[in-house]
């Protein structure tokens, strides 16, 4: 099977470090840890404006599951061509949209992530292409308070959601990045298993719900953590992960995924 290693590692820095990356990327840590990477006064000006606006909808693939983004995610497209365009043209906007929210335009929690990646990162990190278009940075993602909620085991990978684009052969690793906003008063905690399926094997892991995994299948326990408001947490996103259902409070949260070719070249991001 893929990479079974039951051994984990969350590692805890107040910065993000290229090594601390690197390490991720080749699997010698499960999860990294960053707190606090925004103070949560700040996190409180984003979150509040961020929870209320219109703007926030269920994924228009996934309407039964209790998650609400700003900004299209790939995941939507299921590579049709018209969403695939539909994808794009969201991608321009996503930055605007967030800034005319929170009513800003000098800073909103994206480009925050992102320009602190660009600054850990030697080679910079910039929005990641298909096709020559931008791609879509990210997402702010809401989790409602739901005992019936959260987000079972999964995992994301470009070649999942893209199986038959050879644009991003070269690319050596995925990694997932969620700086939170706003946490619930239960709940809510980030699992993580150091399990990474191939798509072969997916196929008998699949619970017959979406893309979602069987946990009793997995053959091992996973690392749990229970974020905090201002925190930044990363991993590879092609590790089984899952979000436990929550109470008291959303469960907000600035989320991309990142890209990584080789020590050389700039990080990339995208949702």
């Amino acid at each position: 099977m893929g990479n079974t290693n039951s051994k984990f590692d969350v590692v805890e820095r107040t910065e993000i470090l290229q090594k601390d990356i690197q390490d991720l990327i080749s699997g010698k840590i499960l999860m990294l840890r960053i707190f606090p990477l925004v103070n949560e006064m700040q996190c409180m000006r984003w979150r509040h404006p961020l929870e209320k606006s219109t703007e926030l909808g269920r994924y228009s693939n996934a309407v039964d599951v209790s998650v609400n983004r700003i900004g299209m995610t790939l995941f939507e497209t299921e590579n049709c061509p018209d969403k695939m365009e539909k994808y794009f043209q969201s991608a321009q906007n996503l930055h605007h949209t967030i800034d005319q929210i929170i009513r800003t335009n000098n800073s909103n929690p994206l480009k925050e992530l992102h320009n602190d990646l660009d600054r850990a990162w030697s080679s910079g990190c910039e929005v990641e292409t298909l096709d020559g278009k931008m791609m879509n940075p990210g997402i702010i993602r809401s989790f409602e308070a739901d005992p019936e909620g959260g987000l079972p085991p999964h995992m994301d990978a470009l070649y999942k959601d893209l199986p038959m684009c050879s644009e991003f052969e070269s690319m050596k690793g995925q990694l997932a990045a969620n700086l939170y906003l706003s946490t619930p008063d239960e709940g809510g905690e980030l699992e993580v298993w150091n399990f990474s399926p191939s798509l072969e094997e997916l196929e008998d892991l699949y619970s017959g719900e979406y893309d979602f995994i069987d946990r009793n299948k997995i053959p091992m326990e996973p690392a749990k953590v229970k974020p905090r408001v201002g925190e930044l947490i990363l991993f590879r996103s092609d590790c089984v992960h899952c979000v436990l259902p929550s109470r008291g409070g959303m469960r907000t949260a600035a989320s991309c995924f990142i890209g990584y070719y080789n020590d050389e070249k700039p990080l990339t991001v995208w949702a």
